[in-house]
């Protein structure tokens, strides 16, 4: 009885140490999972410098546009004066090659000016349109007056300052008269614009 006894608390003994190591039947002990989450790693965003607002540039400097324009207004009474010198050169049928060859410079000059004006940023002059347009008109009809007034002359030195160019020199002074009111008319809206900006103003002959 005593033996029998003591083999009982043996087994029980066996039994409690096995369900207190948790073995499987496998022999493979089991995670504990229990109380554990689960962690999402994050990934850093790089951050950069802002970009730069966007700032309007620097403003038109409506002074130095008006100053622009005031001195294609001087390059042009250079350049009718040598025109005017040349006309004087073949009607005295003197020195006729430096007068034609005046003449051919005079409407390069021309031609340099209206392409200057139509360039210029006038952006800060509120006529500053009308003004470019107007002057560009002009500076048009003296190119176009020039244009008439070299083969009047080439005519005069062909012909030994016998004529033979009058058609010519007629077509140019129509021409010299369209530019003469078209000057007129661009002072009406240039003059104002170089008052305001202490630039001083001109008559038609001052163009």
């Amino acid at each position: 009885m005593t033996v029998i006894v003591v083999v009982l608390v043996i087994a029980s003994t066996v039994i409690a140490v096995v369900k207190l190591t948790g073995n499987s039947d496998s022999g493979t002990p089991v995670a504990d999972t229990s109380d554990r989450s689960v962690v999402v790693p994050t990934t850093a965003v790089p951050t950069g410098p802002t970009p730069p607002t966007p700032t309007d540039g620097p403003t038109a400097d409506p002074k130095a546009q008006a100053a622009a324009v005031d001195a294609v207004l001087d390059a042009s009474i250079s350049s009718r004066k040598k025109l005017n010198d040349a006309i004087d050169l073949v009607n005295k049928c003197s020195f006729l090659d430096k007068a034609i060859g005046d003449m051919q410079t005079v409407g390069t000059e021309r031609q340099s000016q209206i392409d200057s004006v139509t360039k210029f940023d006038l952006s800060g002059i509120p006529e500053g349109e009308q003004v470019r347009a107007a002057l560009k008109e002009a500076l048009g009809f003296s190119l176009a007056a020039d244009k008439s007034f070299v083969p009047w002359g080439q005519a005069e030195l062909s012909s030994g300052c016998n004529g033979g160019g009058d058609g010519y020199y007629d077509e140019a002074q129509r021409q010299s008269k369209n530019a003469t009111d078209a000057k007129n008319r661009f002072l009406g809206v240039w003059n104002p614009v170089a008052s305001r900006y202490g630039l001083r103003t001109r008559s038609s002959n001052d163009i």
